[in-house]
């Protein structure tokens, strides 16, 4: 049995939620093309670091959305400009290739060169217009992918560079860059119904017969909060540590801020060895910031009222604000 979804929302934990229960829920033997669109947002893979893959202040500021997968793989952007698809299947009918070899061939079929990568990547040339990813479970496996058609790709470079990057140090998974490009630059007539069209087609000549399903997504109203929830959102990260440094007038000073599930678990801050000693209430200061930290989340906003009862002096005050400087 094959089944194809469109849905017609473009809230991205609809979307998710969805996807995840068209693993969980559907017939362990069928087969079902997914095809959705989000508004501006950010997905990173369910082993990332956002504050490492993501300007999350730039998001802010361009309203663009953070989620999370909870598949593995690397950062992309997805805006209006960008279909994704996905592909659940029997397990032991799954290859990674085998539903990139689809969509390839589906471009292919609209007179666009593309062809799979060694990554499982689809791409046109030197440049990837579709990034993967996967999940497996005992009975049920999913390939997904996102399709550049029309994308704003400079809002997607822009969000996907952190200035945090080389200054973290982070268990997981980091993001592989690629160059990338829009279908648009390869064909005119592409967009997300014809785009839409061609996979569906393909699907129904790779996996059989295609029953459309025209309602929209069944909404799993836990899994969307689940999925929308900090902790999930930023939560979900593994640990990393944040080292960065600064030189003040009185001194140059490194900081070292450990961090487990998204919630500080250490902080510790010293001069450089070969600078000048700090006077005696720098280094209480010092001390104050390691102890009120840990227990806060790794956000701007918490970090600024735990440290509130410290400014009470010019140094410190320089030192509560260099460190909110380094958060989101």
């Amino acid at each position: 049995m094959a089944v194809c979804y469109v849905s017609q929302s473009t809230d991205p934990y609809t979307n998710l939620a969805f996807e995840d229960y068209l693993l969980r829920q559907t017939d362990a033997q069928s087969y079902v093309l997914y095809l959705w669109r989000n508004r501006p947002t950010v997905v990173i893979g369910r082993n990332q670091n956002p504050w490492k893959e993501c300007d999350l202040e730039l998001m802010r500021q361009r309203d663009v959305w953070l989620a999370r997968r909870t598949s593995g793989g690397g950062a992309v952007y997805h805006d209006l400009g960008n279909t994704n698809y996905t592909v659940v299947m029997p397990r032991d009918a799954f290859t990674r290739d085998r539903c990139a070899e689809m969509v390839a061939q589906a471009l292919q079929h609209a007179d666009i060169p593309a062809h799979v990568t060694a990554r499982h990547d689809v791409a046109v040339g030197e440049r990837k217009v579709s990034g993967s990813a996967f999940k497996l479970t005992g009975s049920r496996a999913f390939h997904h992918g996102t399709m550049l058609i029309d994308a704003d790709l400079t809002r997607l470079s822009g969000c996907l560079r952190s200035r945090h990057a080389d200054a973290i140090d982070a268990r997981g998974v980091d993001s592989v860059r690629s160059p990338v490009a829009n279908l648009r630059d390869y064909s005119w007539a592409i967009d997300h119904a014809t785009f839409c069209d061609a996979v569906r087609r393909q699907f129904a000549a790779t996996f059989g017969a295609v029953h459309d399903v025209a309602a929209d997504a069944i909404v799993d109203d836990a899994m969307r909060m689940r999925i929308s929830a900090w902790d999930w959102l930023y939560g979900q990260t593994p640990d990393f540590v944040h080292r960065f440094d600064a030189h003040f007038a009185w001194a140059t000073v490194s900081a070292s801020i450990s961090a487990r599930r998204g919630r500080i678990t250490a902080a510790d801050l010293a001069p450089a060895p070969e600078a000048v000693r700090p006077p005696p209430h720098v280094s209480a200061a010092f001390a104050d910031i390691a102890r009120l930290l840990p227990g806060t989340r790794y956000v701007r906003a918490d970090v600024a009222e735990r440290l509130l009862p410290l400014r009470t002096s010019p140094h410190a005050v320089e030192l509560c604000d260099w460190i909110l400087s380094a958060l989101y």
